[in-house]
């Protein structure tokens, strides 16, 4: 049975340029292979899950790669947040490249050294293997053989396949200025390669057992909710089932897709209160009291459906707080309110569905006592009922 390791480039590798290639398990579910099945559909989801990203921002038109297939000059809304649990504080371009055909090259010509900007590269698997932050100038990418014609820093690409998810930070979404300012750094980011006209198909997981599917998934799941966000990425440098366990892996890539190395950003997602029970908006508000968390760059706050994995509507469109935006109490903590309808006087207020909600807590360029683990921000403690 065909698993794991350089699936994907190895389907992909087996042809001149890219072919249409479909790979579905023929499985047997006894007692004996059960637990052999299910790891192996846990190594195997990071590779569907990117492919099927990739086929998302495409639409599967194999012209769209080596793009950008998202690229909004606005903070994305509810509705508009095609990756699970989206970063709501950064303007984003997303791109996936092929390098079959030649190398892509990345430019940024208007940085500024007063705003965090970043290209966070990854393979084939979810696994970042590379971190540019706030990038000048040009950046080639290529697989294989390096190239003769560089333009700008080489950049040596472990898969055919690579994720290119840029962000530029946003302090103020309400300051015209602040948005201008941003939005210069993101009108200078462009991406160019070769026209790709065949885009590879893979199917790693449909030809599994419902048994061995639902069972992975429980397991991915029940990881999610208990392990650190930061522990499930694979950074550059690492590798699965070396450096992060393939369940991590696995889990981390199903809640957070696209999720960056620490040391790029670190994320803490709170699917439980301060009690231990799952955060539901039906349950009433909830508040959480932090100090400033120590970063480099800058600190948010975001809520999403933990139905859904994605941002939920509002009439005001705040799905975040920033560290620009949020209100400081007198000794110099913040106080986050979560409630299903924010009322006039409310502080740092953020609406949540009446369901289960989970909350993101974003850390750029932390310090390092948030990469050790050493400082962690508190979690939302239900607000009693009078």
């Amino acid at each position: 049975m065909l698993t794991t390791k350089n699936l994907y480039r190895a389907i992909a590798m087996t042809t001149c340029g890219i072919m249409i290639a479909a790979f579905s398990p023929e499985q047997s579910t006894s007692t004996d292979d059960l637990e052999k099945q299910v790891e192996d559909y846990i190594q195997e989801f990071p590779y569907q899950e990117t492919f099927d990203y990739a086929m998302r921002l495409t639409g599967g038109d194999a012209g769209k790669l080596n793009q950008w297939g998202q690229a909004s000059r606005e903070l994305l809304k509810a509705g508009e947040d095609s990756i699970v649990r989206v970063n709501n504080d950064t303007l984003y371009k997303t791109a996936f490249v092929y390098l079959g055909d030649g190398p892509v090259v990345l430019r940024s010509d208007s940085p500024s050294k007063e705003r965090f900007s970043s290209f966070q590269l990854q393979d084939d698997r979810n696994a970042n293997y590379r971190n540019i932050i706030n990038p000048a100038g040009s950046y080639t990418l290529y697989h294989g053989e390096k190239p003769g014609n560089i333009t700008g820093e080489a950049v040596a690409v472990p898969s055919l396949l690579s994720a290119v998810v840029t962000r530029i930070e946003v302090k103020d979404p309400n300051d015209a200025a602040d948005m201008a300012a941003a939005q210069a750094v993101f009108d200078g980011i462009t991406i160019g390669g070769p026209t790709i006209r065949e885009m590879p198909a893979v199917d790693l997981l449909s030809g599994f057992d419902e048994q061995v599917a639902q069972e992975a998934n429980k397991r991915m799941d029940e990881t999610a909710r208990s392990v650190p966000f930061s522990k499930m990425i694979v950074g550059p440098g690492q590798e699965p089932g070396k450096d992060v366990p393939f369940l991590y892996h696995s889990a981390g890539t199903k809640v957070g897709w696209g999720g960056p190395a620490t040391s790029h950003s670190a994320y803490e997602s709170m699917f439980t209160d301060s009690s231990g029970e799952t955060l539901e908006g039906s349950e009433g508000e909830y508040v959480m009291v932090t100090e400033a968390p120590p970063v480099n760059a800058f600190w948010s706050i975001t809520v999403y459906d933990s139905t859904t994995g994605r941002l939920h509507p509002n009439e005001d469109n705040r799905y975040h707080i920033n560290n620009t935006t949020a209100v400081k109490n007198e000794d110099g903590t913040f106080t986050f309110r979560f409630k299903v309808k924010c009322e006039d006087g409310d502080q740092n207020c953020l609406e949540i569905p009446a369901g289960p909600f989970d909350v993101a807590a974003r850390y750029y360029l932390p310090e390092p006592e948030i990469m050790s683990g050493e400082w962690t921000i508190p979690r939302p403690a239900k607000v009693k009922k009078e």
